[in-house]
């Protein structure tokens, strides 16, 4: 028997998390702070945990080694569960960090590099990210900049708000910077290599760590275009269908319902995060802003209500 299920995420506080995914997002536990909430995740060690149905109280992992049909056709060859969901809360600027691609990442990391979206769910006014360098730039003129703590100066500095979507490709240099929250779709990885941290320290009152040379061997350091933002969509009679992403790792889609919205996906697993609104799953199941549901492939279930969501699938 196939059954959509909600997850409870794991709770995750660094230096510049906050309260918002607290405060708006219906997250309870864990620290006081939550910079990131991992609301669909089987990495090791930081692995969801069933909330609803019959499979409730079972870790993520254990109940897709009990049942990999569940993952569809779609996922067969891929090395593990293929993907890792996020709500991230910067209150704080992130580190300026790159993450790098499959080959780098399994020869160095024995992981999967990481390519990810992310959909801006809010954003305060002024809020901008780093995305990409604004030029072409040496590998001397890295170091320099780093050395010298210039190095934002070379970056592309964006103006966000609520509803865009970026994706970054395994060796864009990036970063959050503060005021956003996120809903962050990603290859599951957990690599991470920091260029820069405006000279921050841990909670350990000691510098955080940077990964220089591993992000210079992986970074992309040719002029980043910026990209366009997508307002089309596809109208039916009870939902609208906005196209975020599609790439060999995932395809997430924006749906905002308002009526019946069917999901059944034969040949892959299904997962959507809700941002907005609330409604019922077709078992029942009450679903409101910040939950994520997990609905296996081939399984036949439907949304009924006013809701807004993230939908990713293979």
């Amino acid at each position: 028997m196939t059954e959509p299920f909600k997850l409870s995420p794991v709770l995750l506080d660094y230096i510049w998390g906050g309260e918002k995914l607290k405060k708006y997002w219906n997250k309870t536990g864990g620290p006081a702070k939550v910079a990131e909430s991992w609301e669909l995740s089987a990495y090791p060690g930081k692995e969801s945990i069933i909330a609803t149905g019959i499979h409730a109280s079972q870790n993520f992992s254990a109940y897709l080694a009990a049942h990999p049909e569940a993952l569809g056709q779609k996922a067969e060859g891929r090395r593990g569960f293929p993907i890792l969901v996020k709500l991230i809360d910067a209150t704080g600027d992130l580190s300026i960090q790159v993450h790098p691609g499959d080959g780098y990442a399994m020869e160095h990391e024995n992981q999967p590099g990481k390519t990810e979206m992310w959909y801006i769910a809010d954003a305060e006014p002024g809020a901008c990210i780093y995305y990409g360098f604004n030029r072409d730039v040496t590998e001397e003129e890295l170091r320099r900049a780093i050395n010298e703590n210039t190095l934002c100066s070379l970056l592309n500095k964006i103006p966000v708000k609520a509803g865009d979507t970026y994706f970054v490709e395994a060796g864009t240099v990036h970063a959050l910077l503060a005021g956003i929250t996120v809903i962050e779709i990603q290859q599951n990885s957990g690599i991470t290599y920091r260029l820069y941290d405006y000279g921050r320290k841990g909670a350990d009152g000691k510098p955080r760590e940077l990964h220089i040379e591993k992000a210079l061997a992986v970074l992309d350091r040719s002029k980043k275009e910026l990209p366009l933002q997508s307002c089309g969509a596809d109208n039916y009679k009870d939902y609208k269908i906005r196209k975020l992403a599609e790439c060999p790792y995932f395809v997430a889609r924006e749906i905002n319902i308002d009526g019946i919205y069917p999901i059944y996906h034969a040949s892959s697993f299904v997962t959507f995060t809700v941002i907005e609104g609330q409604g019922t799953l077709f078992d029942g199941t009450g679903i409101i802003k910040g939950d994520t549901v997990f609905v296996p492939a081939g399984c036949d279930t439907s949304i009924n209500g006013k809701i807004s969501i993230i939908e990713t699938s293979l």
